[in-house]
């Protein structure tokens, strides 16, 4: 499809990006992509189910149409594939409860609130609560709204695993909801004859012996080939539902269809949970198609808080991601107490099924790789400031010598510093970026030195013949220091080459000429040292006294 170049074309059904519930963007006539048939489908085939995926990918509408079809509210799937297959004369009553409301900073406030989320619910059908536990609660819930209505019960859990997650980093606490979490679901098995239908979902699957012990084991849908693409959007539905909003961006971009879809494609598709099917990413390809920019919108909104503290606080590099394979088990369930990163970052949305495949033993194997280029983006750029933010701390603890070395001319401790902290960059980070991308990378680790150190820093500073890397100012101890980086991946060129190169333009160009008082030029240069399967990166400076201010 070629644009069409006099005309803009219009839109028929608006993107909402913020709340996502089905009943609200069917009233009010926003897109919704149908994913009827998979929750037909699934329904027929099981009674008691789990799904795992990533944050921002769907989980929280899939949840919210269950609730309307189950509610019998017919009208709203008018025009879906499931309108006239549902037996609408058949009425369930609804127990949908978000894990992530209750307050879970502490065990015994968990409990609280989440006694009062239940009595909430309870409220809504005129049921008064008895119970002093939630799963007592629970229980008692499900048998009163039972015999009350004369109906079977079916029950939703969306985020089962926030009171979890959300105190990673406290172990006692994590465990202790974890506990709570187990008693809660153990209710669900007890009224088991008054339930038809239960759907639990998460981010993370956890082993079945830390949450799911105690509760009939659900089917877990999560690498389902069947169910693979009842989350996402696939590339049938992409052009069937947003096929307008595509044409729009080929108005703008003043180009043609496949270039776009193309970019669209690179952008944000590339998800798998079975090796087989891929999808987009909704959140992301529906943000860019709303605003008509391509862009990273998921890590700030996508990306579990929980991922972020556990990479922030891990002391071992994120490992270069090619060729990683891991066993059904050790990808699908997580011990919550012991996390490994792999499986963290597969349920997490930073890496995706790229094959299934069957070893020697029989066993199912996955190999995972990184689904696209906006999650490729966040590798290099936002995870690597994560990483950043443990260097500035470790400065801190040389600075004294550092400063000490400065003011008599020297910079060994920062050269061996600055070495060490490169080199602690994620290899996959630095192996898969441009030279302009790592001197950037570089670069910010120089600038997190300078701040530990309490200059005021300047980067790029436009002078009368040029731009100065940096210029770093301390008024306590009165000094600036003007420095020029050079890099380089020539493995021809020396770091002596490269220092003499960065006195030799600070010196022409007269660079000080800008600034007063105490002042000592600093030549830094990195280097690119090629090994047999990659490189590391040396590095080395020097600092020498302005000799001839007239010069």
């Amino acid at each position: 499809m070629i644009k069409n170049k006099d005309s803009n074309p219009k839109l028929s059904k608006r993107i909402r990006l913020g709340k996502q519930t089905f009943e609200f963007l069917i009233k009010n006539d926003f897109l919704y992509v149908d994913k009827t048939k998979d929750i037909y489908n699934l329904i027929d085939n099981e009674s008691t189910v789990f799904l795992s995926r990533p944050r921002r990918f769907g989980k929280s509408l899939l949840v919210s149409t269950l609730d309307n079809l189950f509610s019998g509210n017919k009208d709203l799937f008018k025009g879906l594939y499931i309108y006239d297959k549902w037996d609408w004369s058949k009425k369930y009553t609804v127990i949908n409860i978000d894990l992530s409301k209750p307050f879970n900073e502490d065990n015994e406030q968990f409990k609280e609130s989440l006694n009062f989320h239940l009595n909430r619910i309870a409220k809504h059908f005129s049921i008064d609560l008895i119970g002093e536990h939630p799963n007592d609660k629970l229980s008692e819930l499900i048998e009163e709204l039972y015999y009350k209505h004369n109906n079977e019960i079916v029950v939703l859990v969306d985020e089962y695993d926030a009171p979890i997650l959300d105190n990673i980093n406290n172990e006692k606490l994590a465990d202790a909801n974890r506990k709570t979490l187990q008693s809660f679901f153990m209710s669900l098995k007890n009224s088991d004859k008054y339930i038809n239908f239960i759907f639990i979902t998460g981010i993370t699957k956890f082993a079945h012996t830390s949450i799911f012990s105690k509760l009939n084991n659900p089917t877990d849908i999560t690498l389902s080939e069947e169910y693979s693409t009842i989350c996402g959007i696939t590339h049938r539905e992409l052009e069937d539902y947003c096929s307008e909003y595509i044409q729009t961006l080929v108005y703008k971009k003043d180009t043609d269809y496949a270039t776009v879809l193309a970019k669209i494609n690179n952008w944000y598709d590339g998800y798998s949970f079975d090796g087989k099917k891929r999808v987009f990413n909704p959140f992301s390809t529906l943000t860019a198609l709303k605003t008509g920019k391509l862009s990273n919108f998921w890590f700030k909104t996508g990306t579990p808080h929980f991922l972020v503290d556990i990479l922030k606080n891990r002391r071992e590099q994120i490992i270069n991601f090619e060729n990683i394979t891991l066993n059904e088990r050790d990808l699908n369930e997580i011990d919550p107490i012991n996390m490994e990163e792999l499986p963290l970052l597969f349920q997490g949305g930073y890496l995706t099924i790229d094959k299934m495949f069957i070893n020697d033993n029989d066993e199912i194997e996955y190999s995972l790789k990184i689904p696209n280029f906006e999650v490729e983006q966040a590798f290099k750029y936002n995870l690597t400031e994560l990483y950043m933010k443990r260097v500035e701390s470790r400065f801190k603890s040389s600075q004294e010598q550092i400063w000490n070395e400065i003011i008599s001319g020297k910079c060994g401790k920062l050269s061996e510093s600055l070495r060490a902290y490169i080199s602690g960059v994620p290899y996959f980070n630095r192996i898969s970026m441009y030279n302009e991308e790592k001197w950037k990378v570089y670069s910010m680790i120089f600038t997190i030195w300078a701040e530990s150190m309490d200059f005021y820093i300047t980067e790029e500073r436009v002078i009368e013949d040029g731009r100065i890397d940096f210029v770093l100012e301390n008024n306590e101890k009165e000094q600036t220091l003007i420095v020029e980086m050079k890099y380089t991946a020539d493995q021809t060129k020396t770091l002596d080459n490269l220092i003499n190169e960065a006195f030799k333009q600070i010196e022409h160009k007269k660079y000080w000429w800008a600034y007063t008082g105490k002042i000592k030029l600093m030549a830094l240069a990195l280097k690119d040292v090629e090994i047999d399967d990659g490189f590391i990166t040396d590095v080395k400076c020097r600092v020498k006294d302005v000799l001839n201010r007239d010069l």
